[in-house]
């Protein structure tokens, strides 16, 4: 047999709000037409127990006024026919009256009447008579027993009519309320056509803000939800664009002196200036490869930072610790690094709080001349935020630049150390990761540069 393929075909948004109109239209329609047949259903048992009452009311005073009627006149004579009379009666009640006289045993029926069985006792009684259900009464006059009935029908055929008659305006006004229903459900749910028709027209590109303008309070929050998201999206994109653009050209810079160097080395004469050519390249490549982990560190900060695990940090103990690893690189320029730690707690990522002071002391070792010295202190101020200072007495950071070394790639001018830029850059990506605040004040002895770090108290960053 051959296969036949199945197309798949994209739901636009004109399909898809026509299933909203109709799941709207059926359930506001479906619940107008439970609550009519509902309603009908509650007036006709409501009338049919009205007429139930009324109408045995009915057939016992019928049968109590021809009692009336045959006491008073015949007065213990003989009894005729003649003597029987009706008060009240009404031909749309189709009543049956039977006399039965049990000295003659004979039975008096109005004209064209059924006849209904005898009771073996007086009062109201349900019979069923050839398919046909009565309801009757019975009394008793001397010898004679009189029987008053109606058929049940009759009384169901009364209660449909007077029902009929009360929801009469009920069943015309529906067809108009089912109408008005159709009529409001479409215009409300016009705005969000035309919201879904202006975002589908929209380039993949486009994150300018959706217009509230005319839409109902309901679909302006939605659409200021949006908004705000297309805000932020625009934000991120812009972030990435602009930091795709400068590690490009921060990479190019290495790449095209790795690239020189080798060509001189390829051209090189002797030994000597092959080995001179080398070593450079040897360390543009590892300038290279440390812009590269920078960037990794970056990329690995940005994204679902909140997701990563919180445990409880020591900082007093970090800082000890990391001061004694940083001590054999600082020796190289003959400066020392020690740690003034008190005791000092907070809550956050510990690779990422390490990484943190880490590249500040390393950022210090190498801008602080030899001979200088660098202390890291921890200590908790009075409103019990842990601080952590990292000090050194090297040149300072001038008063203008202390905000803009923050930025990526930037490196402040006059500046004779190598370096990615990134660096503080990732420091500060750590300290807005953990809500906290990073700050540039002097240094020690009056000089040199301090980079304060605020984190929140015990158990705030947790939560």
């Amino acid at each position: 047999r051959p296969r036949r393929r199945l197309r798949s075909r994209n739901l636009g948004p004109e399909d898809f709000m026509r299933s909203i109109r109709k799941k709207v239209l059926f359930t506001l329609i479906g619940a107008l037409l439970i609550a009519g047949f509902m309603t009908v259903a509650a007036t006709f048992f409501s009338a049919q127990a009205e007429f139930t009452q009324f109408l045995d009311t009915h057939l016992k005073d019928t049968a109590e006024s021809l009692k009336e009627s045959v006491t008073t006149v015949v007065k213990g004579g003989p009894i005729h026919r003649d003597h029987l009379t009706i008060i009240g009666d009404a031909q749309s009640y189709h009543i049956i009256v039977q006399v039965y006289d049990s000295t003659s045993n004979t039975v008096w029926v109005r004209e064209g009447s059924q006849h209904l069985p005898v009771p073996d006792s007086p009062g109201f009684s349900t019979d069923n008579l050839d398919g046909t259900t009565w309801r009757s009464y019975t009394v008793a006059a001397g010898p004679l027993i009189i029987t008053v009935g109606q058929d049940i029908a009759v009384r169901t055929q009364l209660a449909v009519a007077s029902a009929f008659r009360i929801l009469q305006p009920l069943c015309f006004l529906l067809p108009f309320i089912c109408i008005a229903v159709w009529v409001v459900v479409g215009d409300g749910l016009t705005p969000l056509e035309k919201t879904a028709r202006s975002v589908a027209r929209r380039s993949p590109t486009s994150l300018e803000p959706i217009s509230t303008k005319g839409l109902p309070l309901e679909l302006a929050g939605l659409v200021k939800a949006i908004n705000d998201l297309l805000e932020r999206l625009k934000e991120s994109l812009s972030a990435q664009q602009r930091f795709a653009s400068d590690a490009a050209h921060e990479l190019r810079t290495p790449l095209t002196g790795i690239k020189l160097q080798v060509q001189l080395a390829q051209r090189a004469k002797t030994p000597e200036d092959q080995a001179k050519y080398f070593a450079r390249v040897n360390e543009g490549i590892n300038r290279a490869t440390r812009l590269v982990q920078q960037l990794l560190i970056l990329a690995r900060l940005d994204p679902e930072s909140s997701a990563k695990s919180i445990t409880t940090i020591r900082l007093d103990t970090m800082a000890q610790s990391i001061a004694e690893d940083m001590t054999p690189i600082a020796e190289q320029k003959n400066i020392s690094v020690s740690a003034v730690a008190e005791a000092c707690s907070t809550d956050g990522m510990e690779d990422a709080i390490r990484l943190m002071v880490t590249n500040l002391t390393d950022n210090a070792i190498r801008y602080t001349p030899e001979g200088g010295r660098i202390e890291i202190h921890t200590y908790t101020n009075e409103k019990s935020e842990a601080i952590i200072d990292i000090e050194d007495n090297g040149p300072g950071i001038a008063e203008e630049e202390r905000q803009r070394v923050f930025d990526r790639f930037y490196r402040a001018l006059g500046t004779k150390t190598s370096g990615t830029g990134l660096g503080l850059a990732i420091v500060k990506r750590i300290v807005d990761i953990h809500h906290g605040t990073i700050a540039i004040t002097d240094g020690l002895d009056g000089r040199g540069t301090t980079f304060r770090i605020t984190l929140p108290k015990l158990g705030v960053a947790s939560a």
